[in-house]
């Protein structure tokens, strides 16, 4: 355990990169499930796209993972409020 793992509680200071179109649900829980920490990719996507690949990642996971905010999408302060109505607790930007 490290302070990384500690603050993110996840077993191994590995942080998935937030890929557009390649990091959905899929692999976000994977990485959160192998001890990572998955991250999802809101890039372009809709408010309503990211609500659903959230809901995705819970059903596949308990572990944490993030979202990543992608402050280009001219909807990013509606995925915000997503984020937190989901109650995701970690997120990256780009």
């Amino acid at each position: 355990m490290n302070r990384i793992t500690e603050m993110l509680g996840i077993k191994y200071p590995i942080i998935q990169g937030a890929m557009q179109d390649v990091a959905k649900a899929g692999l976000v829980a994977a990485v959160s499930n192998a001890g990572g920490l998955g991250v999802l990719a809101s890039g372009q996507d809709t408010p309503e796209q990211v609500r659903e690949e959230i809901h995705k990642v819970k059903e596949l996971t308990d572990k944490p993972f993030a979202v990543n905010l992608m402050f280009l999408n001219k909807k990013v302060s509606e995925i915000v409020d997503v984020v937190i109505e989901e109650g995701v607790k970690i997120v990256t930007t780009g």
